[in-house]
């Protein structure tokens, strides 16, 4: 969809992870996280428990390797991280009762929650237009827990900050479905065409993004995709670049 970029902008979606913040685990949190794990483990399980290292590959990889698998088979329903705990235990030869799979999605969260750091100025860009008056909101993708995800913002500062947000665990369906992006745009109570979305990834953010009608802006700072078939209505290096643009596109409430 050609998308137009004359008019004004009064709301701004982001993707979260690479675009806010560097969403990666540090082998210090996955390692205490998966410590807490086997300790649990070892106080109902009838069997041996693996090695920490062991277990973290074993358990912490199999999650990540259903997921990429579930991307690269295009689907565009979210997975359930319980379920992906579940499987991944399964596949060691443990048969987890549900209260605890519950427990583990937790503590494997806090793998995350203990890695991910906002810079300052990115929050006082988003405090910048706020303060101009723009409606924010954030559209992830992530098989975690949104509510989780939700206790991740508010430590950050960031919650404050935005006026909806959309997880893709908590509506079933992932960018760049375009029911994702709607869903977005009827939280925070704006219109397509006065709608920009900022992300990193050209397909599942500015495709997505622009399928609906929205302009989309490709952050580069964390990833450095290249699509030539997709062409983002602007590129950024930082977020800080982001007001200079929506000026001009005479979006400016200043």
């Amino acid at each position: 969809m050609q998308t137009d970029t004359s008019g004004p902008v009064d709301a701004i979606l982001y993707d979260f992870g690479h675009t806010l913040v560097d969403f990666e685990r540090t082998e210090e949190a996955l390692l205490a996280a998966y410590q807490q794990i086997s300790d649990r483990l070892e106080e109902v399980a009838y069997m041996e428990v693996p090695e920490l290292l062991d277990l973290v590959e074993r358990v912490a990889g199999g999650v990540d390797a259903l997921v990429t698998k579930s991307y690269e088979a295009g689907r565009p329903e979210e997975l359930d991280h319980a379920d992906l705990l579940r499987q991944s235990f399964a596949a060691i030869g443990f048969d987890l009762p549900d209260d605890l799979v519950e427990h583990i999605v937790f503590l494997d969260h806090s793998a995350y929650s203990n890695s991910i750091t906002v810079e300052a100025e990115m929050v006082e860009v988003l405090e910048g237009l706020r303060a101009t008056g723009y409606r924010l909101g954030l559209v992830s993708n992530v098989s975690l827990r949104a509510e989780l995800m939700r206790a991740d913002l508010a430590r950050l500062g960031l919650d404050r900050l935005l006026d909806a947000t959309v997880f893709s665990s908590e509506v079933g369906i992932r960018k760049p479905d375009p029911r994702i992006f709607r869903e977005a745009l009827r939280r925070v109570g704006a219109k397509p065409a006065t709608t920009v979305f900022v992300g990193d990834r050209l397909v599942d953010d500015v495709s997505g993004a622009r399928s609906v009608g929205m302009r989309g802006v490709q952050t580069r700072q964390f990833r450095r995709e290249v699509n030539p078939d997709v062409v983002p209505d602007a590129v950024i290096d930082h977020l800080r670049e982001l007001p200079p643009i929506l000026d001009g596109w005479r979006g400016s409430r200043r």
